[in-house]
């Protein structure tokens, strides 16, 4: 199982967070922690460290996060650097809904 790191920008409103806990209740979250906002941003930030296989989920997570915002940044947690060898890695761009 890896490890993959999420981090999402949540609207402010207290729903925002709820929302959120909501989306990844049905995963094991190693790390989990709220950035408050800033002085210029009126979004809390959540930085998430989850247990999850590819095929376990990882695409319907990442599409219920876009609904929350447009703004979904993840990478996997201790993945090795590519070979020099190795082809690019292939980056898919999901449809932002609304």
């Amino acid at each position: 199982m890896a490890q993959w790191r999420i981090r999402v920008i949540v609207p402010e409103a207290q729903d925002g967070r709820q929302v959120l806990r909501t989306a990844l209740a049905h995963v094991t979250v190693t790390e989990s922690r709220l950035i408050p906002p800033s002085a210029d941003t009126a979004e809390t930030t959540g930085e998430v460290v989850v247990d999850l296989g590819e095929d376990d989920g990882l695409h319907d997570l990442l599409r219920t996060l876009h609904e929350i915002s447009p703004q979904v940044f993840i990478s996997r947690v201790g993945s090795p650097e590519p070979a020099g060898g190795d082809p690019a890695i292939r980056v898919r761009k999901l449809p932002i809904p609304g």
